[in-house]
Protein backbone atom coordinates (compact mmCIF):
# COMPACT_ATOMS: atom_id res chain seq x y z
CA UNK A 1 0.00 0.00 0.00
CA UNK A 2 1.24 3.50 -0.81
CA UNK A 3 3.25 5.19 -3.54
CA UNK A 4 6.02 3.33 -5.32
CA UNK A 5 9.51 4.32 -4.05
CA UNK A 6 10.57 5.55 -7.51
CA UNK A 7 7.23 7.17 -8.39
CA UNK A 8 6.68 10.91 -8.54
CA UNK A 9 5.80 11.85 -4.96
CA UNK A 10 2.64 13.85 -4.36
CA UNK A 11 1.99 16.00 -1.31
CA UNK A 12 -0.30 13.53 0.48
CA UNK A 13 1.37 10.29 -0.66
CA UNK A 14 2.10 7.52 1.82
CA UNK A 15 5.38 5.67 1.96
CA UNK A 16 4.89 2.16 0.64
CA UNK A 17 4.28 -0.60 3.20
CA UNK A 18 3.11 -4.18 3.14
CA UNK A 19 -0.31 -4.55 4.81
CA UNK A 20 -2.82 -7.29 5.61
CA UNK A 21 -6.55 -7.00 4.98
CA UNK A 22 -9.44 -8.90 6.52
CA UNK A 23 -11.84 -10.06 3.80
CA UNK A 24 -14.75 -7.66 3.26
CA UNK A 25 -17.49 -6.69 0.84
CA UNK A 26 -17.37 -3.43 -1.12
CA UNK A 27 -20.18 -1.93 -3.20
CA UNK A 28 -19.61 -2.21 -6.94
CA UNK A 29 -20.36 1.50 -7.42
CA UNK A 30 -20.43 4.73 -5.53
CA UNK A 31 -23.81 5.35 -3.89
CA UNK A 32 -26.16 6.76 -6.52
CA UNK A 33 -28.77 9.51 -6.45
CA UNK A 34 -31.47 6.86 -6.62
CA UNK A 35 -30.11 4.96 -3.63
CA UNK A 36 -29.62 8.12 -1.58
CA UNK A 37 -33.13 9.27 -2.48
CA UNK A 38 -34.45 6.04 -0.97
CA UNK A 39 -32.53 6.83 2.21
CA UNK A 40 -33.98 10.34 2.31
CA UNK A 41 -37.54 9.15 1.78
CA UNK A 42 -37.18 6.49 4.48
CA UNK A 43 -35.56 8.68 7.12
CA UNK A 44 -36.09 12.34 6.22
CA UNK A 45 -32.36 12.88 6.74
CA UNK A 46 -31.01 16.29 5.70
CA UNK A 47 -27.43 16.56 4.54
CA UNK A 48 -25.05 19.09 5.95
CA UNK A 49 -25.03 21.01 2.66
CA UNK A 50 -28.80 21.45 3.08
CA UNK A 51 -28.40 22.63 6.65
CA UNK A 52 -25.57 25.02 5.79
CA UNK A 53 -27.55 26.31 2.80
CA UNK A 54 -24.70 26.00 0.28
CA UNK A 55 -21.98 23.80 -1.16
CA UNK A 56 -19.10 24.03 -3.64
CA UNK A 57 -19.73 23.73 -7.40
CA UNK A 58 -17.13 24.00 -10.15
CA UNK A 59 -17.90 27.23 -12.02
CA UNK A 60 -17.92 25.51 -15.43
CA UNK A 61 -20.57 23.05 -14.17
CA UNK A 62 -22.70 25.59 -12.28
CA UNK A 63 -26.07 26.65 -13.67
CA UNK A 64 -26.61 30.23 -14.78
CA UNK A 65 -28.91 30.74 -11.78
CA UNK A 66 -26.17 29.47 -9.47
CA UNK A 67 -23.63 31.87 -10.95
CA UNK A 68 -26.07 34.75 -10.57
CA UNK A 69 -26.62 33.97 -6.89
CA UNK A 70 -23.03 34.03 -5.71
CA UNK A 71 -19.67 35.69 -6.17
CA UNK A 72 -18.15 33.81 -3.23
CA UNK A 73 -15.17 31.69 -4.25
CA UNK A 74 -12.14 29.99 -2.74
CA UNK A 75 -9.32 32.55 -2.71
CA UNK A 76 -6.69 30.10 -3.97
CA UNK A 77 -9.15 28.43 -6.39
CA UNK A 78 -11.65 30.97 -7.76
CA UNK A 79 -13.11 28.34 -10.11
CA UNK A 80 -14.89 26.81 -7.09
CA UNK A 81 -18.11 28.69 -6.29
CA UNK A 82 -19.84 28.59 -2.92
CA UNK A 83 -23.37 28.18 -4.31
CA UNK A 84 -26.46 28.83 -2.15
CA UNK A 85 -28.99 26.04 -2.66
CA UNK A 86 -26.49 23.47 -3.99
CA UNK A 87 -26.96 20.03 -2.44
CA UNK A 88 -27.49 16.46 -3.63
CA UNK A 89 -30.90 17.17 -5.19
CA UNK A 90 -29.49 20.21 -7.03
CA UNK A 91 -25.91 19.10 -7.79
CA UNK A 92 -25.05 22.01 -10.10
CA UNK A 93 -26.98 24.55 -8.08
CA UNK A 94 -30.49 26.00 -8.41
CA UNK A 95 -32.05 25.11 -11.74
CA UNK A 96 -30.40 21.67 -11.92
CA UNK A 97 -31.82 18.33 -10.77
CA UNK A 98 -31.38 14.58 -10.64
CA UNK A 99 -34.45 13.32 -12.48
CA UNK A 100 -32.23 12.33 -15.43
CA UNK A 101 -29.25 11.45 -13.21
CA UNK A 102 -30.57 8.77 -10.90
CA UNK A 103 -27.73 6.45 -11.92
CA UNK A 104 -25.04 9.06 -11.21
CA UNK A 105 -23.06 9.17 -7.97
CA UNK A 106 -24.70 11.27 -5.29
CA UNK A 107 -22.54 14.31 -4.54
CA UNK A 108 -22.39 17.18 -2.04
CA UNK A 109 -22.04 14.47 0.60
CA UNK A 110 -19.97 15.06 3.73
CA UNK A 111 -18.27 12.34 5.78
CA UNK A 112 -21.01 12.70 8.39
CA UNK A 113 -23.71 12.27 5.72
CA UNK A 114 -21.99 9.18 4.34
CA UNK A 115 -21.71 7.67 7.81
CA UNK A 116 -25.43 8.14 8.44
CA UNK A 117 -26.32 6.49 5.12
CA UNK A 118 -24.05 3.52 5.87
CA UNK A 119 -25.65 3.10 9.30
CA UNK A 120 -29.11 3.02 7.71
CA UNK A 121 -27.99 0.53 5.06
CA UNK A 122 -26.34 -1.78 7.60
CA UNK A 123 -22.91 -1.08 6.17
CA UNK A 124 -19.92 1.18 6.86
CA UNK A 125 -17.29 3.21 5.08
CA UNK A 126 -14.20 1.28 3.96
CA UNK A 127 -10.89 1.96 5.62
CA UNK A 128 -8.19 3.52 3.50
CA UNK A 129 -6.33 0.20 3.47
CA UNK A 130 -9.42 -1.67 2.28
CA UNK A 131 -10.06 0.94 -0.40
CA UNK A 132 -6.57 0.64 -1.89
CA UNK A 133 -6.62 -3.16 -1.65
CA UNK A 134 -9.87 -3.17 -3.65
CA UNK A 135 -8.49 -0.65 -6.14
CA UNK A 136 -5.47 -2.79 -6.88
CA UNK A 137 -7.80 -5.71 -7.45
CA UNK A 138 -6.42 -9.19 -7.94
CA UNK A 139 -2.93 -7.97 -8.88
CA UNK A 140 -1.36 -7.04 -5.54
CA UNK A 141 1.90 -6.10 -7.21
CA UNK A 142 0.19 -3.51 -9.41
CA UNK A 143 2.24 -0.32 -9.34
CA UNK A 144 0.21 2.84 -8.67
CA UNK A 145 1.49 4.57 -11.80
CA UNK A 146 0.05 1.77 -13.96
CA UNK A 147 -3.44 2.80 -12.87
CA UNK A 148 -3.39 6.16 -14.60
CA UNK A 149 -5.64 7.02 -17.54
CA UNK A 150 -2.85 7.70 -20.01
CA UNK A 151 -1.66 4.06 -19.91
CA UNK A 152 -4.99 2.65 -21.08
CA UNK A 153 -5.86 1.98 -24.74
CA UNK A 154 -9.28 3.57 -24.32
CA UNK A 155 -10.98 5.70 -21.65
CA UNK A 156 -11.62 3.73 -18.48
CA UNK A 157 -12.11 6.58 -16.04
CA UNK A 158 -13.47 10.09 -15.90
CA UNK A 159 -10.78 12.77 -15.62
CA UNK A 160 -10.32 16.27 -17.01
CA UNK A 161 -8.84 16.67 -20.48
CA UNK A 162 -8.28 20.23 -21.63
CA UNK A 163 -7.36 23.64 -20.26
CA UNK A 164 -8.52 23.51 -16.63
CA UNK A 165 -10.82 25.00 -15.42
CA UNK A 166 -12.40 26.52 -18.53
CA UNK A 167 -12.42 23.73 -21.12
CA UNK A 168 -13.01 19.99 -20.76
CA UNK A 169 -12.60 18.17 -24.07
CA UNK A 170 -14.51 15.18 -22.63
CA UNK A 171 -12.28 12.67 -24.43
CA UNK A 172 -13.45 10.11 -21.88
CA UNK A 173 -17.06 10.68 -22.96
CA UNK A 174 -18.15 13.01 -20.18
CA UNK A 175 -17.72 16.67 -19.27
CA UNK A 176 -18.37 16.72 -15.55
CA UNK A 177 -19.69 13.67 -13.72
CA UNK A 178 -20.24 10.29 -15.36
CA UNK A 179 -22.78 7.60 -14.38
CA UNK A 180 -21.75 5.32 -11.55
CA UNK A 181 -21.42 2.36 -13.95
CA UNK A 182 -19.69 4.21 -16.78
CA UNK A 183 -16.83 2.26 -18.41
CA UNK A 184 -15.88 -1.35 -17.79
CA UNK A 185 -15.50 -2.68 -14.22
CA UNK A 186 -12.21 -3.82 -12.74
CA UNK A 187 -11.23 -7.49 -12.53
CA UNK A 188 -13.06 -7.73 -9.22
CA UNK A 189 -16.21 -6.01 -10.53
CA UNK A 190 -15.73 -2.47 -9.20
CA UNK A 191 -16.70 0.62 -11.20
CA UNK A 192 -14.99 4.00 -11.25
CA UNK A 193 -12.66 3.55 -8.30
CA UNK A 194 -10.47 6.24 -9.88
CA UNK A 195 -11.76 9.57 -11.16
CA UNK A 196 -15.37 10.79 -11.28
CA UNK A 197 -15.85 11.47 -7.53
CA UNK A 198 -13.62 11.46 -4.48
CA UNK A 199 -14.74 8.74 -2.08
CA UNK A 200 -14.79 9.08 1.71
CA UNK A 201 -13.08 6.46 3.85
CA UNK A 202 -13.38 5.90 7.57
CA UNK A 203 -9.68 6.57 8.16
CA UNK A 204 -8.41 9.66 9.94
CA UNK A 205 -6.15 11.87 7.86
CA UNK A 206 -5.08 13.76 10.96
CA UNK A 207 -7.11 13.55 14.15
CA UNK A 208 -5.72 16.87 15.30
CA UNK A 209 -7.28 18.60 12.29
CA UNK A 210 -10.52 16.60 12.30
CA UNK A 211 -9.93 15.46 8.72
CA UNK A 212 -10.78 12.14 7.09
CA UNK A 213 -9.12 10.52 4.08
CA UNK A 214 -10.71 10.60 0.64
CA UNK A 215 -9.41 8.40 -2.16
CA UNK A 216 -9.52 8.06 -5.93
CA UNK A 217 -9.54 11.60 -7.30
CA UNK A 218 -12.40 13.08 -9.32
CA UNK A 219 -13.44 14.43 -12.70
CA UNK A 220 -11.47 17.66 -12.10
CA UNK A 221 -8.16 15.82 -11.71
CA UNK A 222 -5.59 14.80 -14.31
CA UNK A 223 -3.63 11.71 -15.35
CA UNK A 224 -0.25 13.46 -15.14
CA UNK A 225 -0.69 16.04 -12.37
CA UNK A 226 -0.72 18.96 -14.81
CA UNK A 227 -3.62 20.34 -12.79
CA UNK A 228 -5.10 19.34 -9.45
CA UNK A 229 -4.26 15.78 -8.34
CA UNK A 230 -2.43 13.19 -10.43
CA UNK A 231 -4.75 10.21 -10.25
CA UNK A 232 -3.14 6.87 -9.32
CA UNK A 233 -3.97 3.97 -6.99
CA UNK A 234 -2.18 5.91 -4.24
CA UNK A 235 -3.93 9.28 -4.71
CA UNK A 236 -5.37 10.59 -1.46
CA UNK A 237 -6.32 13.80 0.29
CA UNK A 238 -7.79 14.91 3.61
CA UNK A 239 -10.84 17.05 4.29
CA UNK A 240 -12.95 18.03 7.28
CA UNK A 241 -15.91 15.81 8.16
CA UNK A 242 -18.49 18.45 7.22
CA UNK A 243 -17.01 19.33 3.81
CA UNK A 244 -18.89 18.70 0.57
CA UNK A 245 -18.74 19.56 -3.12
CA UNK A 246 -19.95 18.48 -6.54
CA UNK A 247 -17.07 15.97 -6.82
CA UNK A 248 -17.38 14.27 -3.41
CA UNK A 249 -19.27 11.00 -2.88
CA UNK A 250 -18.76 7.59 -1.26
CA UNK A 251 -19.29 3.84 -1.50
CA UNK A 252 -20.07 1.39 1.28
CA UNK A 253 -18.25 -1.61 2.71
CA UNK A 254 -19.37 -4.48 4.92
CA UNK A 255 -17.73 -7.25 6.92
CA UNK A 256 -18.09 -10.81 5.64
CA UNK A 257 -20.41 -12.71 7.96
CA UNK A 258 -18.87 -15.84 9.39
CA UNK A 259 -15.33 -14.89 8.35
CA UNK A 260 -12.64 -15.89 10.85
CA UNK A 261 -11.75 -13.07 13.22
CA UNK A 262 -8.19 -12.05 12.56
CA UNK A 263 -5.99 -9.12 13.50
CA UNK A 264 -4.57 -8.00 10.16
CA UNK A 265 -1.57 -5.69 10.13
CA UNK A 266 -2.84 -2.39 8.77
CA UNK A 267 -0.89 0.59 7.55
CA UNK A 268 1.39 2.11 10.19
CA UNK A 269 0.88 5.85 9.85
CA UNK A 270 3.64 8.21 10.88
CA UNK A 271 3.03 9.83 14.25
CA UNK A 272 5.81 12.39 13.83
CA UNK A 273 4.63 15.94 14.42
CA UNK A 274 6.45 19.02 13.24
CA UNK A 275 7.69 21.17 16.09
CA UNK A 276 6.53 24.76 16.19
CA UNK A 277 9.26 27.39 16.57
CA UNK A 278 9.18 29.34 19.82
CA UNK A 279 7.44 32.75 19.88
CA UNK A 280 9.48 35.56 18.39
CA UNK A 281 11.27 33.33 15.86
CA UNK A 282 10.68 33.88 12.16
CA UNK A 283 8.56 36.50 10.44
CA UNK A 284 7.22 39.10 12.92
CA UNK A 285 3.89 39.37 11.14
CA UNK A 286 3.25 35.66 11.64
CA UNK A 287 4.62 35.64 15.19
CA UNK A 288 2.27 38.41 16.32
CA UNK A 289 2.81 40.88 19.14
CA UNK A 290 4.12 44.45 19.06
CA UNK A 291 6.63 43.73 16.29
CA UNK A 292 3.81 42.61 14.01
CA UNK A 293 1.80 45.77 14.70
CA UNK A 294 4.78 47.99 13.96
CA UNK A 295 5.57 46.13 10.73
CA UNK A 296 1.97 46.42 9.49
CA UNK A 297 1.90 50.14 10.24
CA UNK A 298 5.23 50.70 8.48
CA UNK A 299 4.23 48.84 5.31
CA UNK A 300 0.78 50.50 5.19
CA UNK A 301 2.29 53.97 5.65
CA UNK A 302 4.83 53.40 2.89
CA UNK A 303 2.87 51.36 0.32
CA UNK A 304 -0.78 51.68 1.33
CA UNK A 305 -3.41 48.93 1.64
CA UNK A 306 -2.49 47.47 -1.76
CA UNK A 307 1.16 47.14 -0.81
CA UNK A 308 0.28 45.54 2.52
CA UNK A 309 -2.00 43.06 0.74
CA UNK A 310 0.79 42.08 -1.66
CA UNK A 311 3.15 41.54 1.26
CA UNK A 312 0.68 39.33 3.11
CA UNK A 313 -0.08 37.31 -0.03
CA UNK A 314 3.64 36.84 -0.66
CA UNK A 315 4.14 35.59 2.89
CA UNK A 316 1.19 33.18 2.62
CA UNK A 317 -0.88 34.88 5.29
CA UNK A 318 -4.20 34.32 3.46
CA UNK A 319 -5.80 37.49 4.85
CA UNK A 320 -7.58 40.37 3.11
CA UNK A 321 -6.52 43.98 3.66
CA UNK A 322 -9.11 46.74 3.24
CA UNK A 323 -9.87 50.26 4.38
CA UNK A 324 -12.67 50.98 6.85
CA UNK A 325 -15.06 52.13 4.12
CA UNK A 326 -14.43 49.03 2.08
CA UNK A 327 -14.96 46.86 5.15
CA UNK A 328 -18.36 48.47 5.75
CA UNK A 329 -19.39 47.86 2.14
CA UNK A 330 -18.28 44.25 2.37
CA UNK A 331 -20.30 43.78 5.56
CA UNK A 332 -23.44 45.19 3.91
CA UNK A 333 -22.91 43.00 0.85
CA UNK A 334 -22.50 39.94 3.08
CA UNK A 335 -25.79 40.72 4.85
CA UNK A 336 -27.57 41.05 1.48
CA UNK A 337 -26.20 37.71 0.28
CA UNK A 338 -27.20 36.03 3.53
CA UNK A 339 -30.78 37.21 3.06
CA UNK A 340 -30.82 35.89 -0.51
CA UNK A 341 -29.34 32.58 0.65
CA UNK A 342 -31.94 32.24 3.38
CA UNK A 343 -34.75 32.84 0.88
CA UNK A 344 -33.23 30.34 -1.54
CA UNK A 345 -32.78 27.74 1.20
CA UNK A 346 -36.41 28.15 2.28
CA UNK A 347 -37.61 27.64 -1.27
CA UNK A 348 -35.33 24.62 -1.75
CA UNK A 349 -36.60 23.08 1.49
CA UNK A 350 -40.19 23.49 0.34
CA UNK A 351 -39.39 21.95 -3.05
CA UNK A 352 -37.54 19.05 -1.44
CA UNK A 353 -40.35 18.12 0.93
CA UNK A 354 -42.71 16.75 -1.71
CA UNK A 355 -40.39 14.97 -4.19
CA UNK A 356 -42.88 15.97 -6.89
CA UNK A 357 -40.13 16.21 -9.51
CA UNK A 358 -39.49 12.44 -9.29
CA UNK A 359 -42.33 10.00 -9.85
CA UNK A 360 -41.88 6.63 -8.18
CA UNK A 361 -43.31 4.77 -11.18
CA UNK A 362 -40.53 6.18 -13.37
CA UNK A 363 -37.75 4.81 -11.17
CA UNK A 364 -36.11 1.45 -11.62
CA UNK A 365 -36.49 -0.44 -8.35
CA UNK A 366 -33.64 -2.82 -9.06
CA UNK A 367 -30.94 -2.40 -6.46
CA UNK A 368 -27.67 -1.23 -7.97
Amino acid sequence: MGAEPDAQKLRDDLEQQGVEVQEFWLDATAVTNEAFRGFRKATGYKTEAEKFGWSFVLEMQATDEAKARTNATVKEAPHWLAVPGAWWRYPQGPGSGIADRLDYPVVHISFNDAKEYCKWAGKRLPTETEWEFAMRGTSLALAPQLCVWRSLPEPHLNLWQGAFPHSDAALDGYAGLAPARAYQPSKVGLYNMLGNVWEWTGTWYAKSSGQRVLRGGSYVDSPDGSHNHMVTCATRMGNTEDSSGDNMGFRCAKAVEGAPKLSPRGYQYSQVKKKRPPPGVGDPLKDGGKAAQELVQAIAAKEGAEGLQKYMDRMGMGADVMMAGDAQKKTEERKRRMMEQAEAAAKAAADAHSFDDLRDEDIDKTEL
